[in-house]
């Protein structure tokens, strides 16, 4: 039957091309034309814009600049790229010897925009000397040793039960475990370093001499940070990506070893859904992260340790949880593995009328996103029913 194939990957192209019994290196040469790219660039100087344009045309793509380029009225403009992989790579080299109109700086955007589709999982995290190998979507579980969380909050709060909790997480499936001692949702009673250091430190020694599972810290505070990563654990999860205290760059200079998580949000926990508003969601997250990447290499915080998150529900409104969740693959231009953390948030009772823990079919298709967008890590509060997920998903994907 004639038809119109569901090509979404490099992969999906290859296997077709193999069932038509297509010769080896026919594969190898005809796979990238199989996947139809439209690449955004932004603030391009107008003899850049108008040299990109007529280098696509030449091969047989296209590029989209605004009103005012051609006839050189616009000093900058956006601009789209349309045609497909294979395109994209030929663009390339077209541009090697190209110097002027920060065309270098461009190219380079294109070679990091080719290798996220042709190496969707590559990356692999250095846990304080844990190797965790990203080449599929895995598992953050969640474990608040807090009063007041917005969903767990009370259960984990006795050390003995969060230690049991993880350890049936880590049963399930999880891959690391995200232990946070103070609540982030609005109105949550602050907790200073002290409280919060009681709070963790116990559960973070005793699962570590027990397992040898990553172990992610969620604080903003240097001090509780420090005292985490020397009782074992091995990721540093920061939720102001940095900003609320200066300390924290020192502590992940002392801890060379150690991946740290940054995530964006608008204003603080106290203030963040006090009328937030963006005009472009994407665009603003993408500029922000890339400021803080360059802040920690910067300061010697190398690439390869940096993680992002685009903070569902931290300073968005409705609509912007759900163009995250739509285009949450326009973040992987950063190079840098993702975190998704959607489990039981509001925008998912916003879909249909749930309390917190009625939310896992919302939890679900979010992970769906994710799975077909090839994000690195998802955290959640539900692992074995994200863990069946996956595997299902995985399965379809096999075929």
């Amino acid at each position: 039957m004639n038809r119109i194939l569901t090509i979404n990957s490099l992969q999906d192209a290859k296997k077709e091309l193999e069932k038509i019994n297509v010769s080896t290196q026919g594969i190898q040469v005809m796979a990238p034309k199989a996947l139809g790219l439209s690449i955004k660039l932004t603030d391009v100087k107008l003899g850049a814009a108008n040299i990109l344009k007529q280098e696509m045309l030449s091969i047989g793509g296209d590029a989209a600049v605004a009103r005012g380029v051609v006839n050189g009225k616009l000093e900058f403009s956006d601009m789209i790229l349309l045609g497909n992989l294979d395109k994209i790579k030929k663009l390339v080299k077209k541009l090697n010897y190209q110097t002027i109109f920060g065309l270098p700086e461009i190219k380079q955007d294109l070679i990091n925009i080719i290798d996220s589709q042709e190496n969707p999982y590559s990356k692999v995290l250095n846990c304080n000397g844990t190797r965790l190998e990203l080449n599929e979507t895995k598992i953050m579980g969640i474990l608040n040793v807090t009063p007041d969380s917005f969903s767990d909050g009370n259960l984990y709060f006795d050390s003995s039960k969060a230690v049991k909790r993880a350890l049936e997480m880590i049963a399930e499936g999880a891959d690391i475990i995200d232990i946070g001692g103070e609540s982030t949702r609005p109105g949550a009673q602050k907790v200073n370093a002290e409280t919060e250091i009681e709070r963790v430190i116990p559960i973070i020694k005793k699962l570590r001499k027990i397992s040898d599972i990553p172990i992610s810290i969620d604080t903003t505070k240097a001090e509780v940070a420090k005292e985490a990563l020397k009782a074992g654990a091995s990721i540093l999860n920061d939720i102001s990506a940095l900003q609320f205290d200066a300390g924290m760059i020192k502590v992940l200079q002392n801890f060379s070893e150690v991946p740290v998580v940054l995530m964006h949000m608008q204003g603080t926990p106290d203030t963040m859904q006090d009328d937030p508003y963006y005009e472009d969601v994407i665009e603003e997250i993408l500029l922000f992260f890339k400021e803080r990447i360059n802040f920690c290499v910067g300061n010697e915080i190398l690439h390869d340790r940096i993680i992002i998150d685009s903070g569902i529900g931290f300073g968005k409104r409705q609509e912007d949880n759900l163009v995250i969740l739509k285009k949450i693959a326009e973040l992987k231009c950063l190079g840098v593995p993702i975190i998704l953390g959607a489990s039981r948030k509001s925008f998912i009772g916003n879909i249909y009328d749930s309390e917190i823990t009625e939310r896992l079919a919302g939890n679900l298709a979010s992970t769906a996103f994710a799975f077909q967008n090839n994000i690195e890590i998802i955290r959640v509060h539900d692992v074995i029913e994200q863990k069946n997920f996956l595997n299902v998903m995985k399965e379809i994907r096999k075929v």
